[in-house]
């Protein structure tokens, strides 16, 4: 086994940040390295410059009559004080005796360093007891029996293994590079890793460098089977410092980089459709015609510089997510998440861990590397909790709990976790009422209400209904690329309606016009019992009806209908290129159209 500490203190001359995101190549190297010293078929002992062991396997703890774990990081003088490995430094080593005595044993001892820079940083003693011929031949043995487990491990390694001495000469492939480059490895042992180049077998070699360098390099590369791999070359020294063979380890991290685009392309869909969503409540695309709307948006502006908690009422379909939505964007928090969720669209059996996330194996049927909640991915951003009046009041404790300590537990796990979020919560229920029947609690409610936005129905603002009407228009059309208007009979129709569902009513209607009507210009509502009940009751009864009105003839209508679209195209554009370019039409044909029903101007 090797220290850990050794290994990071080697990692640090390579990495001078080095710092907890390398604890992976931590562990890579020694899960890499130990069962290379543990199968070697010599004890091993290897000391750092303050004298202290920093490797060591189980023949050297056999061979010092104790433990792996009672050496490793001890001062040798402490741990083996009777043994001459107390006198190694690294400055003497190359001048101590091979071969000395230890109580009854004679043992052989050959020492090699590890060099950084130029500069020996330890000192790896390799030990061996002479014995009889009868131990010789156990050993003889034992030997084959290391080795030939050695090169099970080095031959069953997922990663790529290429061996050559100092020249370039290929010593040992394994199985897995054949596997990554598709090379057979008949065609590489014993040849030069030039020539291997040369003639386009192999597409690249840093095996000299690492000699010239004396150094660890590592590179990435496409590889000529069209794989991405991670290729790291480690020098192995001599007595004198000089490198004799190279080990290079190659990994296959095609997938890896697979996965890195996939994840990649799912965080720039998430960012899209973050974007897309906010767009919908930026200021140029919020319909405000109507004192009583405008009055929300200057609350809403107001309140979205602070973090206090929203609570936003009004009837269906009046605009609440696209109010919340306008808090976020205008807030310090608008490059954060803005995560949403219908409290009464998900089942309450789920709705537990949906908010607040679950550990691995929390329930049946749970994710086995557990799943974040809404508040861990609202972290830093904006909650939206919409139908908070539908959450059940056995989560209303929890989520009461949430907002006072700012922390949240995974269904199922112990530890909390401290997250940054503003709530904006919303509902169509009268929860003072819910208070008083006990199905929503007032500590909650109280918690919620600290800034409260209450958004008429589009009834008692209609102001906004043209406008509203205009802007649904124009969407569709960019949608399906076409051009359709509405006449002033079909806005008046619109304006007669109560609009129970509110806005969500009024686009689905226009939709539904827009899809049925085979003319350019929407006039009377086809397709709608509910316009058809107004009609009847607009109209008055039949003992009091009057005469019906003359029909204008087809150029009178006519007439009347462009003097109409032409008027309202020049206060919509300002200019007579504008204004063609709304109803489709050049400007020359506009112009003319314009100077023959408008002489004067319009007033």
């Amino acid at each position: 086994m090797i220290s850990q500490t050794f290994i990071t203190e080697y990692l640090k001359l390579f990495f001078p940040n080095y710092d907890e995101r390398y604890l992976d190549l931590l562990e890579i190297i020694s899960d890499f390295t130990d069962p290379y010293i543990e199968a070697s078929n010599m004890a091993i002992i290897a000391l750092d410059q303050n004298k202290r062991i920093v490797m060591v396997n189980q023949l050297a703890a056999t061979l010092f009559n104790t433990s792996e774990t009672a050496l490793l990081e001890q001062e040798v003088g402490q741990a083996l004080p009777v043994c001459p490995l107390s006198k190694v430094t690294l400055d003497n080593y190359a001048a101590l005796p091979k071969e000395f005595s230890m109580g009854e044993k004679t043992v052989h001892a050959e020492r090699t360093p590890i060099i950084h820079d130029e500069k020996t940083i330890a000192v790896v003693s390799f030990l061996y007891e002479h014995s009889d011929t009868d131990t010789t031949d156990q050993r003889s043995i034992e030997t084959q029996k290391h080795m030939q487990f050695l090169n099970e491990i080095i031959e069953n390694s997922y990663d790529g293994i290429y061996i050559t001495d100092s020249s370039g000469k290929t010593i040992l492939v394994n199985k897995a590079y054949e596997r990554i480059f598709g090379v057979p490895r008949s065609q590489l042992i014993g040849e030069y890793m030039k020539d291997l180049v040369t003639k386009g077998i192999l597409s690249t070699s840093i095996t000299q460098d690492v000699v010239e360098k004396k150094e660890v390099i590592t590179r990435t590369q496409t590889n000529a089977n069209n794989k991405e791999v991670f290729i790291t070359g480690n020098p192995i020294f001599d007595e004198e410092g000089n490198v004799h063979h190279v080990i290079t380890n190659v990994r296959d991290i095609t997938e890896l980089i697979s996965l890195n685009k996939k994840l990649q392309a799912e965080i720039d869909r998430a960012d899209l459709y973050q974007s897309q969503l906010m767009k919908e409540s930026s200021d140029e695309n919020i319909v405000c015609n109507s004192q009583e709307f405008s009055s929300i948006l200057n609350i809403a502006r107001k309140i979205s510089r602070m973090d206090s908690t929203v609570l936003i009422l009004g009837e269906t379909g009046v605009g609440k997510e696209i109010v919340a939505q306008y808090i976020h964007k205008h807030s310090m928090r608008d490059d954060k998440p803005y995560i949403k969720i219908n409290c009464g669209a998900i089942p309450q059996n789920l709705l537990e861990s949906e908010l607040f996330g679950y550990v691995p194996g929390a329930f049946t049927g749970a994710s086995a590397k557990g799943k974040s909640g809404m508040f861990e991915l609202a972290d830093t951003g904006t909650l939206f909790l919409d139908e908070i009046g539908e959450l059940p009041i056995n989560l209303q404790s929890a989520l009461l709990r949430v907002l006072q300590d700012h922390e949240v537990t995974r269904v199922g796990g112990q530890k909390s976790k401290k997250v940054d979020v503003r709530i904006v919560a919303a509902t169509n229920q009268n929860l003072e009422e819910m208070i008083e029947e006990g199905t929503f609690r007032s500590d909650l409610y109280y918690r919620l209400n600290v800034v409260s936005i209450n958004i008429p129905p589009l009834r008692e603002r209609k102001d906004d209904i043209p406008k509203l009407a205009e802007k649904t228009l124009e969407n569709l059309n960019q949608k399906y690329g076409v051009h359709k208007v509405m006449s002033p009979h079909f806005i008046r129709h619109l304006l007669r309606g109560d609009w129970p569902g509110n806005v969500r009513e009024l686009r689905n209607f226009i939709e539904k016009q827009f899809v049925l009507s085979d003319e350019t210009i929407l006039d009377a509502p086809v397709g709608s019992s509910y316009v058809a009940e107004q009609k009847e009751e607009l109209l008055p009864p039949a003992a009091e009806t009057a005469a019906p009105e003359a029909l204008p003839t087809y150029a009178q209508a006519k007439e009347s209908m462009e003097r109409d679209l032409i008027r309202r195209a020049m206060e919509q554009g300002g200019s007579t290129y504008k204004a063609a370019a709304l109803l489709d039409m050049s400007q020359p044909t506009f112009f003319r159209k314009y100077k023959e029903l408008f002489p004067d101007g319009i007033e």
